[in-house]
């Protein structure tokens, strides 16, 4: 299953006016191999010129809101370098400032 392009823009638009640069997909869904009970995996750069705090656990919540599913948001800077190269090797960009 890939992400629909109605949850996409729902991103896309949320994604607007937060301190975020880059989205990417990474996971099931940028696997295409996603099911019902799949969750969403995120990872965001972030604008660190802006106060972040506890806007970031906000941002997940509303995004389960949103999107109506499960979200695991990462920011890139919290990837482990043991799993980066994993996740670089099927994260797929989806929103861009």
């Amino acid at each position: 299953m890939r992400l629909n392009q109605i949850k996409l823009q729902k991103i896309k638009n949320y994604f607007k006016d937060k301190p975020v640069k880059k989205a990417y997909l990474f996971g099931s869904y940028s696997r295409n191999s996603a099911d019902e009970d799949s969750d969403l995996d995120i990872i965001v750069e972030l604008d660190y010129s802006q106060h972040i705090g506890l806007k970031f656990v906000k941002m997940q919540l509303d995004l389960q809101e949103i999107l109506q599913t499960k979200v695991d948001l990462l920011s890139e800077k919290a990837i482990s370098k043991y799993i980066r190269p994993y996740i670089d090797n099927e994260k797929e960009l989806i929103y861009e400032k």
